[in-house]
């Protein structure tokens, strides 16, 4: 009977002889009993002595109370769940191979405390290792200054490429990512995804050097182009750091903290690493205020435009005018895009914007035809997902019919890396634009990427240059140089320039020279309302 049991069963004398085994304990063992009997336990299983097994079999053969022990034998690579019994002349061991539930127990905790798409921690995973290493690091035998440093890491610009190309392009060059990150040699840290393309690494025993110069490792993994999909695609981070010094945090403070510093880095354009500092946390207070604000901003009615005039060079008379979006807050005063516009692109109500913005140029214009003044042309701006968006020329259309407006009194200013995200899609919206007879706009050239391979690609009317190059202007003849080298390479390929923020006459002269078609800036009218835009246009 007892050698038909599926359990192991083995008996063992006061001198720690086999004294029985079955056949599944012959079978588990992977030994002949005839070659186990009669000798001693500890020196055919030497691997056993000083472990969980060799305690609980002493312990019970000492007190004659019964054992149970689960534990990895590496010799035979099973798991086993054993359990003693004490009789007169030993004890007797019921035991059995528990490996399967084991691996599957492991296999449901390791899919509970890690990324299903990674394998890298989670973030339940990475808030118990978190507040382990502030408990560790804060202890008095830790070392002087900073111990413990976290990296939040955000992921620029993932949305977009899941809008563009699919969600499976973007799982791939996250899976890319991560495979990456576990590629850097130096030093040794602990990674989590935490947020659909937001990262944690934590860094023991570091400085805030060290933790910046890791920052940068991250972000020159990432210069290389991923492959996915059959798909190169480029993508940039934003870092916040936070270090662990000597006073008493949490981890959900250092989490915060790393938080609150990457946002910083996103915000500050050009600098993607920065560590948190308490000033930080002034700024970011108020920008959550804003976002807060800004759900009551459209039903209150407090965004409107700013039209900042253009002016040709050849005979000084208005070709159209930019509309800038401001936002009268009640508490704040009127703010430009700079405070909130990042915020307002974030937010879910970036596609009420862009409707908003269409109707609010549109009755602008039709309040200036009543005033007996005609605009030649208003420009406004559209980010990459607003053009790219669905039908975007049929709302243009239908919104312009709906005031009696022609399309050729719009443009519509585009940046570079809206256009570079889906060069495809953006050529046929540029395209059906055109032939709708909405003219577009090229902005900021020359800040970004200014590549002459989608250029001649797209259907563009116009290239703005950027202010960058007419501030250089004073100082710099390279800048001249390249500003000729732009007007003339628009005019070959059929386009007009304008020049972005003229403030100086001698700039004015330098571009005229250069042969640039108009300008807009400072020295022609601030951005101005729409009741001094209208006198404007009456006084010229």
């Amino acid at each position: 009977m007892i050698d038909s049991l599926s359990d192991g069963f083995m008996s063992i004398d006061r001198w720690w002889r086999f004294t029985y085994l079955n056949n599944t304990a012959e079978r588990y063992l992977r030994q002949e009993r005839k070659n186990l009997l009669g000798r001693n336990i500890w020196q055919c299983y030497p691997d056993l002595v000083d472990s969980g097994y060799y305690r609980i079999y002493q312990q019970t053969a000492a007190s004659g109370l019964p054992g149970r022990h689960t534990d990895y034998y590496a010799p035979l690579g099973t798991w086993f769940e054993a359990r003693s019994f004490h009789h007169d002349d030993g004890i007797t061991v019921l035991f059995r191979d528990v490996t399967r539930e084991h691996e599957h127990a492991a296999q449901l905790e390791f899919e509970a405390s890690h990324d299903y798409l990674t394998g890298l921690a989670n973030r339940r995973k990475c808030m118990e290792a978190l507040t382990l290493a502030v408990a560790e690091a804060a202890s008095p035998s830790s070392t002087d200054g900073a111990s413990l440093a976290l990296l939040f890491i955000d992921l620029d610009h993932l949305k977009e490429v899941n809008d563009a190309f699919g969600h499976a392009v973007g799982d791939e060059l996250l899976r890319g990512f991560a495979k990456r990150l576990l590629a850097i040699p130096e030093p040794a840290f602990f990674a989590a995804r935490v947020g659909g393309d937001e990262f944690v690494l934590l860094l023991r025993n570091t400085t805030e050097s060290a933790a910046e110069a890791f920052a940068h490792s991250v972000l020159n993994v990432l210069a290389v182009p991923f492959e996915a999909c059959g798909r190169s695609v480029s993508l940039s981070a934003s870092i916040g750091i936070a270090l662990l010094r000597k006073e008493p945090e949490s981890a959900e403070d250092l989490l915060s903290h790393a938080d609150t510093a990457m946002y910083a880095a996103k915000s500050s354009g050009g600098f993607p690493v920065r560590t948190y500092d308490g000033a930080l946390d002034r700024g970011m207070r108020d920008r959550v205020a804003l976002r807060i604000d800004l759900r009551e901003a459209f039903a209150a009615n407090q965004f409107e435009l700013h039209f900042q005039p253009q002016i040709a060079l050849a005979d000084a008379s208005l070709i159209g005018a930019e509309a800038l979006l401001r936002w009268r807050h009640p508490e704040r005063g009127l703010l430009t895009p700079a405070a909130f516009l990042d915020l307002l692109l974030e937010s879910p109500y970036e596609g009420a914007l862009a409707e908003w913005l269409l109707n609010a140029v549109c009755q602008h214009i039709v309040a200036w035809r009543r005033m007996g003044v005609t605009v030649p042309r208003i420009s406004l701006n559209l980010s990459a997902r607003q053009l790219l968006g669905v039908g975007l020329t049929d709302r243009i259309l239908h919104i312009a019919r709906a005031y009696d407006i022609s399309p050729a009194m719009l443009d519509i200013e585009v940046t570079e890396d809206s256009l570079v995200s889906d060069i495809e899609k953006a050529t046929s919206v540029l395209a059906a634009l055109k032939q709708a007879g909405v003219s577009t706009s090229l902005d900021d050239f020359g800040a970004g990427y200014s590549s002459l391979s989608y250029l001649v690609r797209l259907p563009i009317d116009t290239l703005k240059i950027d202010k960058a190059f007419v501030r250089a202007l004073v100082e710099s003849e390279k800048a001249s140089a390249v500003i000729r080298g732009i007007v003339g390479l628009a005019r070959s390929l059929g386009m007009k320039t304008i020049a972005e923020g003229v403030e100086h006459q001698s700039q004015l002269e330098e571009l005229k020279d250069a042969g640039c078609d108009s300008v807009q800036g400072y020295l022609i009218s601030r951005p101005l309302n729409s009741e001094a835009f209208a006198e404007f246009m009456l006084w010229l």
